[in-house]
C-alpha cells in the first residue's frame, strides 16, 4: 500500500514537472521569437536597404528562405536519423495532402514570413510583432465562417479584446513612427492574414494525414515555402539583377544570420513541444509573449522605447489571444 502511494506520488510529481517544463519551454519559444524579431530589425538596419521597397523585399525573401530551409533540414534530419524506414513511409503518405501543404506554404511563406520581415524592417519588432501575433485570431474567425466552428462567448470576447488592442497599439505606432511605421503595420497585417490562412490549411492537412506527425508536416510545409522563395528569387534575379546583387553583397553577416536562423528554428521546436506538453491555448499564449520580449530586447539594444500604452494594450492582447484560442487549436499536438 505504501509502495502504491509512493508510486502515485512519484508519477504526480513527474507529471507536474513535465507541465512546468512545458510552461518553461512555451515561454522560451516567446523569448526566442522576440529575439528573432529584434535581430531581424538589427539585420535590416545594418544592411541598409530601407531606402528602396524592392531591396527590402529581396532581403526578406533571402532571410525567410534561409530560416525556413534550415528549420526544414533540421526537422527532416531528425526524423531521418531517428528511423529511415519510417521517414520514407511518411514521405509516401503525403501524396493526398501535398497540394494542401503547398497552398499553406504559399500563405505562410511569401505572404506571411516575407510580409512579416518587411513589417519588422519598417515598423520595428514591437509594433509589427503586435499585429502578427494575432494570427490565431484570424484562424479562429476563418474557422467560424468556413469550417462552421461554433464560437463560445469566451472566444468572441477574446477576438474583441485582441482587435481593440491591435487597433490602439497600431494608432500609437503610427503617431510614434510616422509613415514608415504605418507601412510596416500594413505589411504585418498581410503576415497576420497569411499565417491565419496557413493555420486553417495546416489544420485540414493534419485531419487528412494518415501519418499524424505535425512536426513532419511542418517540415514539409517549410520545404514547400523554401521552393516558393527560390522561384521568387530566380524571378527577381532575372528581371532585377542589380538590386539582387546589391542585397546579396551585404547579406552574409554571418554572426547575425546565425542568430536569426538559430532563434527562429529553436522557437519553432519549443512552440510545438509546448503545445504537446501544456495544450494549444497555453502554448499559443506563452508564444504570444514574444511581444513583451521583443520590447525587452528592443530596450536592451537601444532600438525603441516602450510606452505605458503599449504595455497595457500588449497585456490585453495576450489575454485576448488566450481567451480566443482556449480549446480551439486541438489539432496542433505532436505525436511520436
Amino acid at each position: 500500500m505504501i509502495l502504491v502511494l509512493f508510486c502515485n506520488r512519484f508519477i504526480l510529481l513527474g507529471f507536474k514537472s513535465l507541465k512546468f517544463f512545458g510552461i518553461f519551454v512555451g515561454v522560451l519559444s516567446g523569448v526566442l521569437w522576440g529575439l528573432n524579431d529584434v535581430y531581424i530589425n538589427i539585420f535590416s538596419i545594418k544592411i541598409g536597404i530601407l531606402s528602396t521597397g524592392l531591396l527590402t523585399i529581396i532581403f526578406s525573401l533571402l532571410l525567410a528562405a534561409v530560416q525556413d530551409t534550415s528549420s526544414c533540414l533540421a526537422i527532416f534530419g531528425y526524423h531521418y536519423f531517428s528511423s529511415p524506414k519510417i521517414f520514407f513511409t511518411r514521405i509516401k503518405s503525403l501524396k493526398k495532402i501535398f497540394w494542401l501543404l503547398c497552398l499553406a506554404a504559399i500563405f505562410a511563406g511569401p505572404l506571411g514570413m516575407v510580409a512579416g520581415i518587411v513589417g519588422i524592417s519598417y515598423a520595428g519588432p514591437i509594433y509589427a510583432g503586435v499585429v502578427t501575433s494575432c494570427y490565431p485570431i484570424v484562424a479562429l474567425v476563418l474557422a467560424i465562417f468556413f469550417l462552421k466552428e461554433k464560437p463560445t462567448n469566451l472566444k468572441i470576447l477574446g477576438i474583441v479584446l485582441s482587435v481593440l488592442a491591435v487597433i490602439f497599439i497600431s494608432i500609437a505606432g503610427g503617431r510614434h513612427g510616422g509613415g514608415k511605421t504605418l507601412i510596416g503595420i500594413m505589411f504585418a497585417l498581410c503576415a497576420m492574414l497569411g499565417w491565419g490562412l496557413e493555420s486553417i490549411l495546416f489544420s485540414l492537412a493534419l485531419k487528412k494525414a494518415t501519418e499524424g506527425h505535425s512536426s513532419f508536416l511542418l517540415a514539409t510545409r517549410q520545404f514547400c515555402s523554401a521552393i516558393s522563395y527560390l522561384v521568387c528569387l530566380i524571378f527577381i534575379c532575372i528581371f532585377f539583377p542589380l538590386e539582387f546583387l546589391k542585397v546579396v553583397e551585404n547579406f552574409f553577416m554571418i554572426k547575425i544570420l546565425i542568430i536569426c536562423v538559430m532563434s527562429a528554428m529553436a522557437s519553432y521546436i519549443a512552440y510545438y513541444y509546448a503545445i504537446k506538453r501544456i495544450g494549444a491555448s497555453l502554448g499559443t499564449t506563452f508564444n504570444a509573449t514574444f511581444i513583451f520580449w521583443a520590447g525587452v530586447f528592443s530596450i536592451i539594444f537601444h532600438l525603441e522605447k516602450v510606452t505605458v500604452n503599449f504595455i497595457i494594450w500588449g497585456i490585453v492582447l495576450i489575454i485576448g489571444i488566450y481567451f480566443a484560442t482556449k480549446g480551439t487549436i486541438k489539432n496542433f499536438k505532436l505525436a511520436h
